[in-house]
């Protein structure tokens, strides 16, 4: 979901369960303790079409989170085209900060 309405921002991108299941079928697999996949989200936050730069203020400040069995702070940025949606950064999960890449197309 991406919307802009009176210049606030609301964007949630959902994993893939397919992808989810198939990383489950490996009995090592460092995400077996997820039910479900990981979602990102950002809630009414001022947009004005301009990159979104996401640090430790912006988190006090706006609900964003990566969802993954508990809501994950993250950093980095996020970029709106006409196309796509980007954002990369890190995210901290079970207190390991790891990569965080997504492009998603827009409908």
């Amino acid at each position: 979901m991406f919307s802009v309405e009176n210049d606030l921002l609301t964007l949630e991108i959902n994993g893939s369960d397919a992808i989810l299941d198939e990383l489950m079928k490996d009995d090592d697999c460092k995400w077996s303790w997820a039910l479900y996949p990981p979602r990102i989200y950002l809630h009414a936050v001022p947009y004005n079409g301009n990159a979104i730069v996401i640090d430790h203020d912006f988190l006090n400040q706006y609900e964003a989170a990566l969802y993954m069995m508990e809501h994950n702070d993250f950093t980095g940025s996020l970029e709106v085209t006409d196309s796509s949606i980007h954002i990369w950064g890190q995210v901290f999960i079970d207190g390991t900060a790891l990569l965080l890449v997504i492009s998603a197309e827009r409908n």
